[in-house]
């Protein structure tokens, strides 16, 4: 089972244009909504390939309660944990012209009051308790949950049977890296949890296995990765073919790697799955979703 863990979730909206007009009105070709944020693209794309997936996320108000709806129709199991601030919405302006890069408005997670977390914490340790799954932590942590508390129950779940991926940066990075036992960076946040520049993916990954000690995934756009898994080195190739939706690709990759371990596959078959996610996921619009 696959467990991720919703700190800060938002309504995901990609809107297709021909061209986006600065100073004027742009009208959208299509528009799609998603209940995203890292960790529920994560939840979705391993509901998709098959997993036993689940979420435990903070959700607030009228977006809180559509995103609610979303994950239903998605059919991705989710327990929530109410929030009394609404829950954030981002925007993603993709243009027909623009290649594979987007125009984001990303808002600030939704706060966390103490009450809120320690609720949240409380949901998590049970459905853990219950289950001993693969636990994912991704994305940025909201107002009112600081590293030191993300990591004080990441201790717990690994205490109680979970093993914990982490995708996540700055702070967040630093406080649950240690703790982890499989960490997904792209090699900029890899660089600034290691200190130094790093040549490429797989420098950056065996420098990040050496001070870590766990499994390692670093990712590198559109070139090749590297990740190291058990005792194997395994290069994650650059995409075949280039999508004009690369945004939650990253977490197409988590979501498919974990999905592989889960059943119990080999290193090399775990990043083929992997691979193959996040490029399906930036063939079609909307984070997390895989065509």
């Amino acid at each position: 089972m696959i467990v991720s863990l919703a700190l800060s979730p938002s309504l995901d909206i990609t809107y297709e244009v021909d061209e986006l007009v600065h100073g004027g009105i742009t009208r959208p070709i299509r528009v799609t909504r998603v209940a995203g944020g890292k960790a529920l693209n994560v939840a979705r794309v391993a509901k998709t390939l098959g997993a036993d997936a689940h979420a435990v996320v903070a959700l607030g108000g009228h977006i809180g309660a559509y995103i609610a709806e979303l994950l239903d129709a998605d059919g991705v199991p989710a327990t929530v944990v109410p929030l009394a601030a609404g829950t954030r919405t981002c925007a993603a302006v993709v243009e027909l012209g623009g290649g594979a890069s987007s125009t984001d408005l990303y808002e600030p997670a939704t706060p966390f009051s103490t009450a809120e977390w320690e609720s949240f914490a409380d949901v998590a340790r049970t459905v853990v308790a219950d289950h001993r799954p693969w636990v994912a932590v991704s994305g940025s942590l909201p107002a009112g949950v600081s590293a030191d508390h993300v990591a004080r129950l990441v201790s717990e779940l690994r205490d109680a049977g979970a093993r914990v991926a982490v995708d996540s940066s700055g702070d967040g990075l630093r406080a649950l890296a240690p703790l982890a036992d499989l960490v997904k960076v792209n090699r900029a946040e890899a660089e600034g949890l290691l200190g130094t520049e790093q040549p490429d993916a797989a420098a950056a990954a065996r420098a990040m296995r050496d001070r870590l000690g766990c499994d390692v995934v670093v990712t590198d756009g559109i070139r090749p990765g590297c990740a190291m898994l058990g005792h194997a080195e395994v290069t994650i190739p650059a995409p075949a073919t280039a999508g004009r939706f690369s945004a939650g690709s990253g977490d197409a990759f988590l979501g498919g790697l974990l999905t592989a371990f889960d059943r119990g596959d080999s290193p090399e078959d775990a990043v083929a799955l992997a691979t193959s996610a996040a490029e399906r996921n930036a063939q079609v619009a909307g984070q997390g979703v895989i065509g």
